[in-house]
């Protein structure tokens, strides 16, 4: 019997999750896992995990993260020969292509100046958005990368986006590769969604000096991880006149301390990290399915580079 140890930050949600993959695959021993636990498990799904369950758990033959950011896993206690794979969509995709628009109609303003013009019992046409004025930078480039990309490029918008390395899109998206393009890829955008991964390399990297890069009256939408701003220079460059606002839905600290001064500037607009929220029975699925496939002697995507730390 394949047993599986469910280990996630909050224990009401922890048996939850048991219920679902118990459902999902009635010949699994699925259990809660909690620290001494002498049992001995084949495979662990895990979200923000108690570094102690890898200390006790040194056979595990594979680790599922139920999230496609890993930042929270503390890698230096996974033995090398455990592989740990990351969820590629469960579900959060079209959730974060639907915010990308719901950023982008923000930054054009295509609709804002109606409800004021309501609120005046004004009946006032105003001009359309040239999409053409808009061009729309996307940073990352994986599965929920390009749902956003395609997403905005049905819209009109001219669309591109940044990846680590160099290969060709069969799509036809430009695609700008590594740090020699990087600036080339700022100067070409003036409506910025991040959807990175979070590792050493992209802390910090939306700074004020790649901010001014932006072209002119830019526009910010984050729903990566919050670390990837630095939150007092993009103050700085939006009240320069650099940018004209930002969607933020990431902090360095959640929930965003009360005093924190995005939550009363005019040109933010935040949310409580709900650009891409897991669902659990699309999430299940998505690990059940690379977990049968996996004990299978199939081989699966998602398998996180430890270097990378994606």
């Amino acid at each position: 019997m394949t047993t599986v140890f469910i280990a996630v930050e909050h224990p009401k949600s922890g048996q939850e999750w048991v219920r679902i993959f118990q459902e999902l695959q009635p010949d699994w021993q699925v259990l809660e896992w909690t620290p001494g636990l002498a049992i001995k498990a084949d495979i662990a799904i895990v979200w923000r995990p108690d570094a102690q369950l890898f200390v006790e758990q040194p056979q595990l033959k594979a680790v599922f993260n139920m999230g496609a950011g890993v930042d929270a896993i503390d890698f230096d206690v996974i033995p090398e020969q455990i592989p740990v794979y990351r969820v590629e969509d469960g579900g959060m995709a079209v959730q974060m292509a639907e915010y990308a628009i719901y950023g982008v109609l923000n930054a054009t303003q295509r609709f804002a100046p109606y409800v004021e013009l309501q609120q005046q019992n004004t009946w006032k046409v105003i001009r359309p958005v040239h999409r053409e004025q808009w061009p729309i930078g996307v940073m990352g480039y994986g599965q929920i990368g390009q749902k956003v990309v395609q997403s905005l490029e049905v819209l009109g918008y001219p669309v591109s986006a940044w990846v680590r390395t160099a290969r060709h899109d069969s799509n036809g998206t430009k695609l700008y590769a590594g740090e020699h393009e990087f600036d080339a890829f700022l100067a070409a955008s003036r409506i910025l969604v991040n959807v990175l991964p979070l590792t050493p390399e992209t802390t910090g990297l939306l700074n004020k000096s790649n901010l001014l890069k932006l072209q002119p009256d830019s526009y910010l939408i984050n729903m990566a991880r919050g670390p990837h701003v630095v939150d007092q220079d993009l103050l700085e460059v939006i009240d320069s006149g650099h940018m004209s606002g930002a969607l933020l839905d990431v902090f360095h600290q959640e929930p965003l301390p009360t005093t924190h001064p995005f939550w009363q500037h005019p040109r933010i607009t935040m949310t409580p990290h709900i650009s891409g929220v897991s669902l659990r029975y699309p999430t299940a699925r998505h690990i059940h399915e690379k977990a049968v496939a996996f004990l299978g002697g199939q081989s699966i995507s998602g398998l996180v580079q430890r270097q990378r730390l994606y």
